[in-house]
């Protein structure tokens, strides 16, 4: 389901709460592609949600994190640059 111009919420988010580091490493010549911001998003991820024990929570949190389309990031901040 669209969210906000985007594919879904999940991506939506992601561009919301990263938008400004992708920014940044675009401007510092950084390659913005889909395996860096699925990299940048699982190592906030590991960092932030070390400590959460397997259940609910986390089983939720995978299946939100397994809709975000990083081609649909990839190809917005490819369009920014260009």
């Amino acid at each position: 389901m669209a969210y906000n111009g985007w594919k879904n919420k999940e991506t939506w988010l992601v561009n919301l709460w990263l938008g400004d580091v992708l920014t940044m490493y675009e401007e510092e010549g950084v390659p913005v592609n889909e395996d860096n911001i699925e990299e940048l998003v699982e190592n906030i991820l590991e960092t932030e949600l070390s400590t959460l024990e397997s259940g609910f929570v986390r089983d939720i949190l995978n299946c939100s994190l397994g809709e975000i389309d990083y081609r649909e990031l990839a190809q917005h901040y490819e369009q920014e640059a260009a």
